[in-house]
């Protein structure tokens, strides 16, 4: 059985962070508005979910922050940047809901400023650590790539880049700085897995990846094994292999070019950074020779120095913004080809480490439905951030329960793996399943609960889904389905 989704994907983007501590170490996920953290070890670990206090738009990393309350009774929130006695000036961290992360210096006069309320030196410290990461993530994420270790191999005939991890083996036909970097996007996103649903089980064969970079390489090699799928990726579950296709040989042969650039940029920010103390030491010498003061040459030094660290800066600003449009240009190339994969890596992760089907009977519904939640998430400065509605499927469910005739539960509860393969009604199911596990995931929080085990083991072929289901809400079907129409429909 190939498990492929066919439907098109919508990426909601963004960003959430807690603990610095731990945010250095693991993937961060914001699930629509609630923290959703996890402290992960080879092979266990947990989760659990707490309510901020602030909205997606003003919330400070870690749900702490420096505050400043304003005459007028407003309040702004963020770190203190620096103060005076005429001006107060605030690095707010804007998150507004689907939209990526961006900070936002405001100054406000002192006058109209009723309060400053100051963070501990410690935990302004992790606020300010984690400001100075999302300001320099791209380099953090190419400094992570260059730690990836990739092998050359041979299989069948074809070359790939291997990359040994502890939960997963990728292959790839791309050029080893885009290998590295989809090893490192690939490496969150598993991680954000591991927090959201606890490991609890391990794989009888590795989990095996592969990630070939033309479509035209992707049908020939599902080919190979006597496949034939439509959707660009697919999770094969008796091989243990999830395939991704892309158009990363296209973006390969774009960034080759914008590479030279950046090499050329890195190395004149080099060359700069070594001249500064030589030409320093030039100056001071002549200025010496010709008879300047001691005062004069401090002076002219002073000068000089602010000069060159000017060029050094501007040289260093620009290899920063040649950094994040190369990050750009990788994400608009392979948006499609990552929602894909971690639609398909997510079923993979599910069956590998935590609800194998050799013990675990997932329905299909919650299969599909989580993977579509997750399918949209937008990888930001280290964190997964899912916290807005997945727009299509949200517009598709919402059409649907307007009809006359909207998809019942109970057909919903029984569907089988054919009901999500391609054809008329594939996305009408797949937007239900999304309706219904974003529901019981954020509002009913599902993930944390302790009845969501009994619910997905397997059990005899003739217990009722219907049944097991009003088991695992704790309310009668139609009570249920009442409930959860509504909350969609006032779904924006």
């Amino acid at each position: 059985m190939v498990s492929g989704r066919g439907s098109q994907a919508v990426s909601v983007g963004g960003l959430n962070e807690r603990d610095m501590d731990r945010f250095f170490g693991h993937t961060a996920v914001l699930l629509a508005g609630w923290w959703m953290l996890g402290s992960v070890a080879a092979g266990q670990g947990h989760s659990a979910l707490e309510q901020p206090g602030l909205g997606p738009a003003q919330r400070a990393p870690g749900g702490t922050a420096e505050r400043v309350e304003l005459r007028d009774g407003h309040s702004y929130e963020g770190l203190i940047d620096s103060e005076g006695d005429n001006w107060v000036h605030l690095i707010l961290v804007q998150r507004p809901s689907g939209r990526p992360t961006y900070l936002l210096i405001r100054t406000f006069d002192r006058a109209s400023v009723a309060a400053v309320v100051h963070l501990q030196p410690d935990e302004r410290a992790k606020l300010r650590q984690w400001i100075d990461q999302f300001r320099n993530r791209a380099r953090i994420e190419a400094g992570r790539m260059e730690a990836v270790r990739l092998e050359a191999v041979t299989e069948g005939g074809d070359r790939y880049l291997r990359y040994h991890g502890r939960w997963f083996t990728l292959d790839s036909t791309a050029d080893q700085p885009t290998s590295r970097r989809i090893v490192v996007r690939v490496d969150q996103v598993f991680t954000a897995y591991r927090q959201i649903l606890a490991p609890r089980s391990e794989p009888p064969r590795p989990l095996r990846l592969v990630v070939l970079s033309s479509m035209e390489e992707y049908h020939a090699y599902l080919g190979r094994l006597g496949l034939k799928v439509q959707s660009p990726a697919c999770f094969i579950p008796d091989r243990n292999l999830v395939v991704a296709g892309s158009e990363l040989a296209r973006y390969a042969a774009e960034m080759a070019k914008v590479s030279q650039q950046h090499d050329q940029l890195r190395g004149e920010l080099q060359q700069l950074e070594k001249d500064l103390s030589a030409r320093l030491e030039k100056i001071g010498r002549q200025l010496q020779q010709e008879g300047a003061q001691k005062s004069e040459i401090a002076k002219l030094l002073t000068r000089e120095r602010r000069s060159f660290e000017k060029q050094i800066q501007e040289k260093s600003n620009e290899l920063s913004r040649c950094d994040r449009e190369n990050t750009q240009a990788f994400q608009t190339v392979t948006a499609q080809m990552f929602a894909r994969l971690h639609h398909e890596a997510f079923h993979a992760f599910l069956q590998n480490y935590v609800y194998p089907d050799r013990s675990y009977d997932v329905p299909r519904w919650l299969n599909e439905g989580l993977a579509v939640v997750l399918e949209g998430g937008l990888l930001e400065a280290d964190m997964l951030r899912v916290d807005a509605p997945n727009r299509e499927s949200l517009r598709r469910l919402q059409a649907d329960l307007g009809t006359a005739t909207p998809l019942p539960l109970t057909t919903l509860l029984a569907a089988g793996p054919q009901a999500f393969a391609l054809g008329p009604d594939a996305d009408r199911y797949y937007a239900y399943s999304w309706g219904l596990a974003y529901y019981l995931t954020f509002q009913r929080r599902l993930l944390s609960s302790p009845a969501l085990v009994p619910y997905v083991q397997r059990l005899p072929e003739d217990s009722p889904p219907a049944e097991r289901f009003q088991k695992l809400v704790g309310m009668p079907l139609a009570e249920f389905e009442k409930e959860w129409w509504e909350y969609v429909r006032q779904l924006r």
